[in-house]
């Protein structure tokens, strides 16, 4: 606040006289302006006085013009040296400015770093204060700590006791219950057993008749499937036959072996010869009688079908 006062001061001073000085010229400018010589007011006398020497009077009028120009060079200079005064006051007030600007911000820098150091030294107090603080607190959580271990000691000590003196009651009561529950698990490991041997004697009797049952099925099944596998071949021999048209130059008492691949409706999907009759002819006039005699009569049974029918083999000798 000093220095701002101080240059405030300095300020104010160079503003007053800078006014005077303005003044001063002003004043200058209007009372001191060039009074013309009056030469209309002496021309009269000069034409009137005959006596009067012309050279002299151009003479005076001479003195007189340079005596007014002298003036006007003397009044210019005044006015240059009071304009150069005001340019280097106004140079010094602008100079005295920046100087005052500086020193104000150099103010108001310090004063911030005042401020921070301030702020810092309460901050670094704070912490001390804070740090005393938490100590007290540690101090009087580890005295609270250190009474409850204490105290958990004593009623560990007292459980602990408790506990052995339940546990040997229940060790006693224990082993009681696990000489009856073993004499209890005798009795009911020999109920199991019987029932055990019961039901399995069971299920090996039903396991038995379920089996026989099957194999008898089995047989029965077995049978009518030879029973309808033969038929079947039969007919298909015979439907075959019934299609079959003799070559004119083909042998008597010729044959070959043919298989067929059928669908489930008995329609022949393929033909060919396994074992030839050794006449070409022949063996054609076979493969033509099957697809002519499509479809064949097959077993409606799809597993009889499936076990001989998909791929039926069989010899085709019409002669006999």
């Amino acid at each position: 606040m000093n220095s701002l006062q101080k240059y405030a001061l300095a300020f104010l001073l160079a503003l007053a006289l800078h006014l005077l000085i303005s003044g001063l010229f002003v004043f200058n400018l209007t009372g001191d302006a060039p009074v013309k010589p009056k030469v209309q007011e002496n021309i009269p006398e000069i034409i009137e006085a005959s006596i009067l020497d012309e050279a002299l009077v151009e003479e005076k009028a001479q003195a007189l013009k340079q005596a007014a120009e002298t003036k006007q060079r003397q009044q210019q200079s005044q006015r240059d040296k009071l304009a150069e005064q005001l340019k280097q006051e106004k140079l010094q007030l602008q100079q005295a400015k920046k100087k005052r600007l500086r020193e104000e911000r150099k103010a108001k820098k310090q004063a911030a770093q005042r401020k921070k150091e301030v702020q810092a030294e309460q901050k670094r107090l704070q912490d001390v204060k804070q740090k005393i603080v938490l100590e007290k607190k540690k101090k009087e959580a580890f005295k609270k700590q250190r009474l409850a271990a204490e105290k958990q000691q004593a009623l560990e000590k007292t459980r602990k006791a408790e506990a052995k003196r339940v546990a040997a009651a229940l060790q006693k009561k224990q082993a009681a219950e696990k000489a009856a529950a073993r004499e209890e698990a005798e009795q009911q490991k020999k109920i199991a057993e019987a029932k055990q041997q019961r039901e399995l004697a069971e299920k090996q009797r039903i396991a038995a008749a379920k089996q026989a049952e099957a194999n008898r099925v089995r047989a029965e099944n077995a049978k009518i499937a030879r029973k309808a596998t033969a038929t079947a071949e039969a007919l298909i021999k015979q439907k075959v036959k019934q299609n079959w048209n003799q070559p004119g130059s083909a042998s008597k008492g010729l044959s070959c072996t043919i298989r067929v691949g059928l669908i489930p409706s008995g329609d022949v999907m393929s033909v060919s010869v396994l074992k030839s009759s050794g006449e070409h002819l022949f063996d054609d006039s076979a493969e033509r009688a099957v697809y002519k005699a499509s479809p064949l009569p097959v077993p409606k049974d799809p597993k009889v079908f499936n076990a001989s029918f998909r791929r039926f083999t069989f010899v085709f000798s019409p002669n006999k």
